[in-house]
C-alpha cells in the first residue's frame, strides 16, 4: 500500500519504490529479494515526512525529494546518505538528469480564483548546490495547444524539453529558451471515457488523509460525475514522460489500464509506435536494456489491488517513425515482483 507512483532504475537488477506510509523506500530485485531499505518519519537526516519522487542520479545512486522538508536527499547503493541539500519551497521536482533536479512550482502571482490553466515557473537546480540554474516563467503563449497551456514536462536529450499539454498533445522544444514550440496530437489518440477503476480512484485522491485536495466524500460527488462524463486525458500522470539509452521518448497513456497498459514511443517529434504491459501502470523507469513498471494488478475479493513491478527487456525493441500506427513488442524478464 502506497501513495506515491514513483519508481527509479538503480542499475538493471535494482528497482526503488517508495513506501509512502512508512516514509521509507524500498529497493528490489526482479526475482523479488529484497536488497535495501532505508528511511523513517522524521525531520533528521535520512528521515522523511512527505516522499515525492525517487529517481536515478547515477548508476547504484538514488536522489529521494522530501515535498514537506524540501529537501532532496542522496543515498547510495546500500541506502547510506551521501548528501543533501535545501530545495525551493512548494517546488514539484519531476525527475533528474545527470546533475540536475528538473520540476516546477505554481505561479501564485498569477493566478486568479476560475482559472482553468495554471501558469508555471519551470527550473533545474544542481544536485550537489541546490543552486538553481535555470529557470523560466510563464510559456504558456509559446504553444498553440487547443487549451491555451502547457503542464510538467522533461529536458531533451540533447537539449531543450518537451511537455504534454491539455488532454492530448505534446510540446516540443528546440531550445529551452526558445519562442516558439512544436505542438503535436498522437496520431494514435482516441476518445475514452473513464473506467470505474478509474473513477474509484480518482474519488480516492480527493478524499485521501492528508492529500492536498483532501475533502469529505460528501463534497465529491459533482467532482466524480464530471470526472465520468468526460473523455480522459489522453496522459497518464504524473511522470508520463521518460527518455531511454537511445534518446526515445517514451509516454505513459491511459488508454484501459486494467487488463492492459501501453505507452507510446517517439522518436524525435515523430510518433514511432506503442507498446503494451499488463495491468494498471502506476509508474514506469528506463535504465540501458530495462524497463520496470509499477503497476496495479487487478483488485482482489475485498477491492484491494497488490502492487507489483514487471520487469521488460527493451534490447530488441524496433520502433521507427512512420506514416501509420505500428507496434512494438516487449519481451518480459520476469514474471513479476511484489512492491510496497
Amino acid at each position: 500500500m502506497s501513495v506515491s507512483k514513483s519508481i527509479a532504475l538503480g542499475d538493471e537488477e535494482t528497482a526503488c519504490v517508495v513506501d509512502s506510509f512508512e516514509f521509507r523506500v524500498v529497493c528490489v530485485r526482479p526475482e523479488g529479494e529484497e536488497v535495501v531499505v532505508f528511511g523513517r518519519e522524521g525531520d533528521g537526516p535520512g528521515e522523511f515526512r512527505r516522499l515525492s519522487l525517487v529517481a536515478r542520479v547515477s548508476p547504484g545512486r538514488l536522489g529521494v525529494v522530501d515535498a514537506t522538508l524540501n529537501r532532496l536527499t542522496i543515498f547510495d547503493a546500500t541506502g547510506d546518505r551521501v548528501s543533501e541539500v535545501a530545495l525551493p519551497t512548494m517546488y514539484y521536482p519531476d525527475g533528474i538528469r545527470q546533475a540536475t533536479l528538473f520540476g516546477s512550482e505554481v505561479d501564485l502571482a498569477a493566478f486568479s480564483p476560475g482559472d482553468s490553466i495554471l501558469t508555471r515557473i519551470y527550473s533545474e537546480v544542481d544536485i550537489n548546490t541546490g543552486e538553481v540554474t535555470w529557470t523560466r516563467g510563464n510559456m504558456n503563449g509559446i504553444a498553440d495547444t487547443e487549451c491555451g497551456g502547457l503542464d510538467k514536462g522533461v529536458p531533451r536529450p540533447q537539449a531543450g524539453y518537451v511537455f504534454w499539454a491539455c488532454s492530448r498533445e505534446l510540446v516540443f522544444l528546440d531550445d529551452r529558451d526558445a519562442d516558439a514550440a512544436t505542438v503535436v496530437t498522437s496520431p494514435a489518440y482516441r476518445e475514452e471515457l473513464p473506467s470505474e477503476r478509474d473513477v474509484e480512484a480518482f474519488s480516492e485522491g480527493l478524499t485521501r488523509l492528508g492529500g492536498r485536495m483532501a475533502m469529505p466524500r460528501s463534497a465529491t460527488e459533482p467532482y466524480v460525475e464530471t470526472f465520468r462524463e468526460e473523455p480522459k486525458r489522453w496522459f497518464n500522470v504524473p511522470g508520463a514522460l521518460r527518455f531511454d539509452s537511445q534518446d526515445r521518448l517514451w509516454v505513459a497513456i491511459t488508454v484501459d489500464r486494467d487488463t492492459y497498459s501501453y505507452f507510446e514511443i517517439w522518436i524525435g517529434n515523430e510518433y514511432a509506435g506503442s507498446v503494451r504491459v499488463r495491468d494498471r501502470a502506476m509508474g514506469f523507469d528506463l535504465f540501458q536494456n530495462t524497463l520496470a513498471v509499477l503497476v496495479e494488478r487487478q483488485p482482489g475479493p475485498e477491492g484491494i489491488a497488490a502492487r507489483g513491478i514487471d520487469w521488460y527487456d527493451i534490447s530488441d525493441l524496433d520502433c521507427r517513425p512512420s506514416g501509420t500506427e505500428r507496434g512494438c513488442s516487449l519481451r518480459p524478464r520476469s514474471e513479476g515482483t511484489a512492491a510496497p
